[in-house]
C-alpha cells in the first residue's frame, strides 16, 4: 500500500514540483488519499473498522469519487461482553434462521430468545482473508446460552446450549456455530437483532408450563405436601424470578438476609423459614414473627442462621418455605450450609409435635427465586 501512495503522489504532484511550485491547492489536485474510520453497532458484536480510501475527482463535476479502498484494522469492540446478555431474533422463515431446520419450516414465523450465561471460557478472532481483501472474522468460542424457540402455538426450550463460534462480517450480521446435543448447527444473526434483558427472556419462559424447571438445575418439584393449605409469602429482594445479587455468598453480593413476609396463620403458635436449593440448606429460621427483616439473619446459631446463594454453576433456585406450627415441633433435621436436607422428611418430622401427635403443620407458604453463577 505505501509504494502505491507514492505513485500516486508523484503522478499528481511531479509538474508541480518540476515546475517549482510551492503551494498545491486541493482543487489542482487529480487523486488524494484519506484514513478513515468508523464504528458498526448494527448486528450482536460492536466492532470498529479503519481503512484507506483513494479518491479520484470528476472533471466534469469536481466531485470526489471513491476509486478504492484498503481495509487497514478490523477488531471487535474491546468494551463488549456478550456474558450474561440476551438477544432476540424475529424471522418470518424459520429456516432462515437455522441451519438445520428443513423445508418444512419454510416461512413458518419464529422467534428466537438466547440468554447466554456468564462461563465464557475462550474468546478468540482472527480476520480470514481472501487475498488482499478480509472476509469475515473467526471467532472461537467456548460457553453455553439457553434458548427459547417461539412459534406462538408452540415453544421449545433449549438449555445448556454449547457455543462454538462465530463469523462476523462488517455488516454486523453473523453465522454463530452451536451444539445442542444433537449435533452441531448455524445460527443466522440478522444486523437487526434486537439487544433484550433477562425479563425479556423470563417472560417468555412464563408461557412454559413451568418456567422455573426449564431455566433451573435445582428446582423442587411437586411435594407430598401440597395438598395442606397455603399461604403467600413476599420478598422485596426477587425481581422477576431473580434474587438480587446483594443476598447472594458471591463477589457481586454483601451476603445479605432478605426481607421476607407473609400473612399470620390462624391457630400457629410459630413458624419455620427454610432457604433451601435443592437438598442444601441456606436458612433456617425459628420464629413467631411474619415478618424478617432485610440482612437481620447472620451466619449464627441454629433456628437464627443465613448464608446467601453461590451456585458452583449454572442456574439453581433457592426457595423459601415457611412452615406453619400449631405447637413445638418434635424435631427439625437440619444441616446447614450442606446438602442432604430432604423437604419432605423435614416436613414429616415438624407434623409431628412433642407429645408424638401428628398435623403439627398447619399450612405453608413458598417464595421461589432463581439465581445463576457468574464468573
Amino acid at each position: 500500500m505505501r509504494i502505491t501512495k507514492i505513485i500516486l503522489a508523484i503522478g499528481t504532484l511531479g509538474l508541480a514540483v518540476l515546475t517549482g511550485c510551492a503551494n498545491i491547492k486541493e482543487s489542482d489536485l487529480k487523486y488524494k488519499t484519506e484514513t478513515e474510520s468508523y464504528n458498526v453497532t448494527t448486528g450482536m458484536i460492536p466492532q470498529t473498522i479503519e481503512k484507506t480510501v483513494t479518491y479520484i475527482r470528476d472533471e466534469q463535476s469536481g466531485e470526489w469519487i471513491e476509486e478504492k479502498s484498503t481495509i487497514d484494522n478490523w477488531a471487535i469492540d474491546p468494551t463488549f461482553n456478550i456474558q450474561d446478555t440476551v438477544w432476540i431474533i424475529n424471522s418470518d422463515d424459520a429456516s432462515s434462521l437455522y441451519s438445520n431446520f428443513d423445508s418444512t419450516m419454510k416461512n413458518v414465523p419464529l422467534s428466537l430468545y438466547t440468554h447466554f450465561k456468564s462461563d465464557l471460557k475462550r474468546f478468540d478472532s482472527v480476520v480470514v482473508m481472501d487475498g488482499d481483501e478480509p472476509v469475515y472474522m473467526d471467532i472461537k468460542l467456548d460457553m453455553t446460552c439457553d434458548m427459547v424457540l417461539d412459534f406462538s402455538e408452540e415453544k421449545i426450550y433449549l438449555e445448556g446450549v454449547k457455543v462454538l463460534g462465530s463469523q462476523l462480517f462488517m455488516d454486523g450480521s453473523s453465522n454463530v456455530t452451536i451444539d445442542t446435543g444433537d449435533g452441531e448447527g448455524i445460527i443466522y444473526v440478522p444486523i437487526d437483532v434486537k439487544k433484550g434483558v433477562w425479563t425479556d427472556f423470563y417472560q417468555v419462559l412464563s408461557s412454559l408450563e413451568n418456567p422455573m424447571t426449564a431455566v433451573s438445575e435445582t428446582f423442587i418439584e411437586k411435594t407430598s405436601f401440597d395438598d395442606i393449605p397455603t399461604f403467600e409469602v413476599s420478598s422485596n429482594n426477587i425481581i422477576d424470578g431473580i434474587w438480587e445479587d446483594k443476598i447472594t455468598n458471591t463477589k457481586y453480593g454483601s451476603n445479605t438476609s432478605p426481607q421476607l413476609s407473609w400473612e399470620e396463620v390462624e391457630n400457629a403458635t410459630n413458624y419455620v423459614v427454610l432457604m433451601i436449593d435443592g437438598t442444601w440448606l441456606h436458612m433456617d429460621v425459628f420464629t413467631e414473627d411474619t415478618t424478617i427483616l432485610e440482612g437481620s439473619i447472620n451466619r449464627g446459631d441454629r433456628g437464627m442462621q443465613y448464608v446467601g446463594p453461590y451456585p458452583p454453576s449454572g442456574t439453581h433456585t433457592y426457595s423459601i418455605f415457611v412452615f406453619a406450627l400449631k405447637g413445638e415441633a418434635n424435631k427439625i433435621p437440619l444441616l446447614f450450609d450442606a446438602a442432604g436436607n430432604n423437604i419432605e422428611y423435614i416436613y414429616e418430622c415438624m407434623d409431628e409435635d412433642v407429645t408424638g401427635e401428628q398435623g403439627n403443620v398447619i399450612a405453608y407458604g413458598r417464595l421461589d427465586g432463581n439465581y445463576t453463577h457468574k464468573n
